[in-house]
């Protein structure tokens, strides 16, 4: 038998960063910020960060600027708009005259006030961001072996948070595996509060499995059982999507389906791949027709709640595509500074339109990219062109690699597909405010640097030479 090696062996903060992610996920499947859970994950978020400040090296640091860059603006942004100013600078700035008014007329006078609206919610939203700030710290110091160490844990991960969906739909609307106090209650929402989000993650899980059957192994039975391990999640996944009744987890699952085929590849036996050998397209055409007749199944036996959303017109909960264009015009008056990070909810209600009135609050826009818009304003709008323009850019380098199921390139694939996924949901909804969701799509963002970053078509390792602080780059 083969013994293993130092490279063979994962890093402590593999280990860490896998317990970290499955803590998350446990206890960080809402976005609102009263969450009682929260009272643990964050204070855990903080010692995570110190940890990984801890072990990280120069070298690492430089190679991973970038990422590091862009979560240090979103820090600055927040943190410059909870700083007080004096009434005669916060009262000229857009939208701030109805606090103005407010003062005048309750007597307060001159009040320091932040660039926030509501400082509290802004608070809140930077302690939201120490969650994916530690995964982001601890993914970067991995070697690329570990980097691919973390595809199974997430995929267990996603498996059991649609197993969890499945005891809810057995067990019924009043069932104790519902996590949550405020949640969809009667859907398959899984380890997560809302049902569009533990659809979209289930969406995502398709591709990671296409990927997963990818890897070499050591014998052809091996691939096998990889192969079959990944045809049966898959058969038990398209239900799940279809009972939770989200239309966006319904799409973004075709979107993950789609990527199957450009994701998956011939597994290496021992190593060596097989030259001349065509990738046969049997494997993909069983699974595909495997996949479409369970989820045929599943609509016959009307329990495709998604699907039947989906084809039903007159929904009343489609009011939410309604409040864009408000709020569009609403986020131009806060123009260019925003009206502060987390503060929607108090804002929209202050000019609400009568004909979107209802029984319920209104907690988001439904539309995270409108949301940022509103505010965070010009710097909001700078951040997104930025991470479009880094993600094509690198998606780009990526795909137009060779890719093998052990490549860095094939990883910066998966990260590219998966991101796709959670900002196509971000048009609808607000999944990457959900602390787990979050650091799941800055695991995708690791991969897809470190895929960006790769020389060729081969996995390389990480090393840190013995006394130095710049990793070395070895071929595996």
């Amino acid at each position: 038998m083969r013994r293993k090696t130092d490279e063979d062996r994962a890093s402590a903060q593999f280990w860490v960063l896998s317990a970290f992610l499955a803590v998350t996920f446990a206890f960080g499947g809402g976005a609102r910020g009263d969450i009682q859970s929260l009272i643990f994950l964050r204070p855990l978020s903080v010692l995570m960060c110190g940890f990984a400040i801890w072990t990280i090296r120069p070298g690492v640091l430089r190679a991973s600027k970038f990422l590091l860059g862009f979560v240090a603006a979103i820090f600055a942004v927040a943190l410059i708009q909870l700083i007080p100013l004096p009434p005669s600078i916060w009262a000229l700035l857009p939208g701030r005259g109805v606090l103005a008014e407010v003062d005048r007329l309750s007597g307060e006078g001159a009040t320091w006030r932040p660039l926030s609206m509501v400082p509290s919610a802004t608070w809140n939203a930077v302690f939201s961001l120490f969650a994916p700030l530690a995964v982001l710290l601890l993914a970067i110091q991995l070697r690329r072996r570990d980097l691919s160490r973390i595809l199974p844990v997430l995929i267990v991960v996603c498996f059991v948070s649609g197993l969890v969906g499945l005891c809810q739909m057995l067990d019924g609307s009043r069932s104790a595996f519902y996590f949550y106090e405020i949640t969809n209650r009667g859907s398959a929402v899984g380890l997560f509060a809302n049902r569009n989000h533990a659809a979209v993650f289930l969406a995502c899980i398709f591709p990671m499995l296409a990927l997963f059957a990818s890897e070499p192994v050591r014998m052809v039975d091996h691939a096998r059982v990889r192969q079959g391990l990944a045809v049966a999640i898959s058969l038990i996944v398209v239900p799940l999507i279809l009972v939770t009744g989200s239309r966006a987890g319904l799409i973004a699952g075709a979107f993950g389906l789609l990527a199957v085929p450009f994701l998956y590849r011939a597994p290496e036996i021992e190593g060596q791949l097989k030259r001349g050998a065509r990738r046969s397209i049997a494997p993909l055409v069983i699974v595909g027709a495997s996949v479409l007749g369970v989820a045929a199944v599943t609509i016959l036996l009307a329990r495709g709640q998604a699907f039947d959303r989906l084809i039903a017109p007159g929904q009343a909960e489609d009011a939410r595509f309604g409040m864009w264009g408000p709020i569009a015009h609403m986020a131009s008056g806060y123009f260019p500074f925003g009206s502060g990070l987390g503060s929607f909810q108090q804002v929209y209600q202050i000019q609400e339109p009568l004909s979107q009135l209802r029984t319920t609050y209104v907690n988001h826009a439904h539309n995270d990219w409108l949301e940022i818009y509103l505010t965070a304003g010009l710097c909001g709008l700078l951040a997104l062109v930025t991470a479009v323009v880094a993600w094509a850019v690198a998606s780009l380098r990526v795909w137009r690699q060779a890719a093998t199921g052990a490549s860095a390139a094939a990883y910066g694939r998966l990260g590219s597909v998966v991101l796709l996924i959670l900002g196509f949901a971000s048009v609808g909804d607000y999944p990457l405010r959900v602390p787990s969701l979050a650091c799941f799509a800055v695991v995708a963002a690791v991969w897809l640097l470190d895929g960006m970053r790769s020389r060729n078509g081969h996995l390389y390792l990480l090393r840190n030479k013995a006394g130095a602080g710049a990793p070395e780059i070895a071929g595996s």
